[in-house]
C-alpha cells in the first residue's frame, strides 16, 4: 500500500481549508473531511506497523535522538490511540479468520478496521498517530516531560 504523495495531500488539505473557509465556530464545519485526510495516510503506515508485529520486526531499543544512548525495549507492541494493544483487540483479531487472501491482505483489513473505528470513535486527539509502538509511547513522553521542564 503507498503513501499518500505530497502533492497529493497537500492538495487535499488545500481545498478541504477552502470548503472550510468562515465556518470554524459553526456546525458547517467539517472535521470528518480532515479525519478523511489524516485517515488516507495513516492506513498505509498502520498496515507496514501490522505487518512488522506479525513478524517481529518492531524495534528492539529506542533512541530519543541519535546522540541518545540506547534504551531497550523488551516488550514492543502496537497500541491504537484508543488504548487497546493491537495484538488483543477482538476486532482485529476476527480478521485473522479471513482465508484466501494473504497476510499482507490481512494486515492491511486490520489498518482499514482499525482507522475507521478510531474515526468513529472522534479520531486521534493527541495527534500521535492512530497506532503507537512502545518506542513511539516513549517518544511522546519524554517529549512531554522536556516541555514541563522547560517552563
Amino acid at each position: 500500500m503507498e503513501q499518500l504523495k505530497y502533492a497529493m495531500h497537500q492538495e487535499w488539505h488545500v481545498a478541504i481549508n477552502m470548503h472550510q473557509d468562515g465556518k470554524i465556530g459553526t456546525p458547517e464545519l467539517k472535521r470528518w473531511m480532515y479525519e478523511a485526510l489524516k485517515m488516507a495516510s495513516e492506513v498505509p503506515r498502520m498496515a507496514l506497523l501490522i505487518g512488522m508485529e506479525r513478524h517481529g520486526e518492531l524495534p528492539k531499543e529506542h533512541r530519543q535522538c541519535s546522540l541518545s544512548p540506547a534504551d531497550p525495549i523488551p516488550d514492543n507492541h502496537l497500541q491504537c490511540c484508543l488504548g487497546v494493544q493491537c495484538s488483543k483487540c477482538p476486532h482485529l483479531l476476527a480478521l485473522d479468520r479471513m482465508e484466501r487472501v494473504t497476510p499482507d491482505d490481512i494486515d492491511t483489513a486490520k489498518a482499514w478496521t482499525c482507522a475507521a473505528h478510531i474515526a468513529f470513535e472522534g479520531g486521534d486527539r493527541m495527534n500521535e498517530g492512530y497506532l503507537l509502538t512502545v518506542s513511539d509511547r516513549m517518544f511522546w513522553d519524554r517529549v512531554c516531560e522536556s516541555l514541563g521542564e522547560a517552563m
